[in-house]
C-alpha cells in the first residue's frame, strides 16, 4: 500500500520529525541501542524494511572494536547487545550553517543542496557518527567518491568532507505512521538536478541490505521509492 503524502512546509516537518523523535525516546521496549548508548544514540531505519532494520557498521567483530575507513553500512535486526548501531550526531546544522552561498561553510555552493535548497536554509544537515557503546570513533556514514552512482555507503573519516554529510530533502517527504521519512541526499554529490540519495538494497548479502547512494527515481505523483525513504528515532526501537 502506498503512503499518503502530506504537503508539510519546512518548519512544519522538521516539527513533526522533532516530535516522532520524542514519543520515540519514551518507548522502552527492545530492541534498543546498546544501554551504555542509550538515548545518545540515534537508529536509522528505511520505509521498505520497517523500523526493526536500523543501520549497522559491517562489522565482524563482536566487540565494536577494529572499526576502520572502508567498512561497509547496512541495515540490520536492532539489538540492545551490539554496538554496531550505535550512532551518534544525528542533526549537525542546517543548510544556513554549511552553504557559502546561505552564509556557512563545509558544503559546494555548487552542490546539489546548496543549488536546489537554497530557497529554504533551514532544511537539516546530518552527520552519522559511529559510536560504540556511546564512545565516539570519528568514522562517519558516507562515500568514498561523490558523485558516482551505485556506490556502497561506507565509513569515513568524520568531518574531512561533505561526503559525509547528508541532507533531508523535505520536499519529497512522505508521512507514515506517525513518522516522517525522507530521503537523504548526499552533501557531497555536484549532480544539479538527479541528486545521489542514500538507498537501502534489499538484495545483497555479505553484507545484507547494505546501503548505496543511487539517483533520486521519483514515481509518479513525485514520489520517492520506500528504498529511498529513511527516518530516525533515538533510543528505542518501537
Amino acid at each position: 500500500m502506498r503512503k499518503m503524502i502530506v504537503a508539510l512546509g519546512t518548519a512544519a516537518a522538521l516539527l513533526t520529525l522533532g516530535s516522532s523523535v520524542a514519543q520515540a525516546s519514551t518507548h522502552s521496549g527492545r530492541p534498543d541501542a546498546t544501554p551504555a548508548c542509550g538515548d545518545n544514540c540515534f537508529e536509522l531505519s528505511s520505509l521498505v524494511l520497517g523500523p526493526h532494520d536500523v543501520q549497522n557498521v559491517y562489522n565482524n567483530g563482536p566487540n565494536g572494536t577494529g572499526g576502520k575507513v572502508g567498512q561497509d553500512v547496512m541495515l540490520k535486526y536492532a539489538s540492545n547487545t551490539r554496538p554496531n548501531e550505535d550512532f551518534t550526531g544525528a542533526q549537525v546544522g542546517t543548510l544556513a550553517d554549511f552553504c557559502p552561498n546561505l552564509g556557512g561553510s563545509g558544503l559546494s555552493p555548487t552542490s546539489y543542496v546548496c543549488i536546489n535548497y537554497k530557497g529554504d536554509p533551514t532544511y537539516a544537515v546530518y552527520e552519522s557518527d559511529w559510536s560504540p557503546f556511546g564512545n565516539e570513533s570519528g568514522l562517519c556514514v558516507g562515500i568514498a567518491n561523490p558523485g558516482y552512482n551505485g556506490e556502497n555507503v561506507t565509513m569515513q573519516d568524520c568531518g574531512v568532507s561533505p561526503a559525509t554529510l547528508w541532507v533531508g530533502d523535505l520536499k519529497n517527504s512522505t508521512f507514515h505512521h506517525g513518522h516522517l521519512y525522507t530521503p537523504w541526499v548526499n552533501g557531497a554529490d555536484p549532480n544539479f538536478s538527479h541528486p545521489l540519495v542514500l538507498t537501502v538494497d534489499p538484495g545483497t548479502s555479505r553484507p545484507d541490505n547494505q546501503l548505496k547512494v543511487e539517483r533520486l527515481n521519483l514515481l509518479t505523483g513525485g514520489v520517492a521509492p520506500d528504498v529511498q525513504e529513511f527516518t530516525i528515532r533515538f533510543g528505542p526501537v518501537a
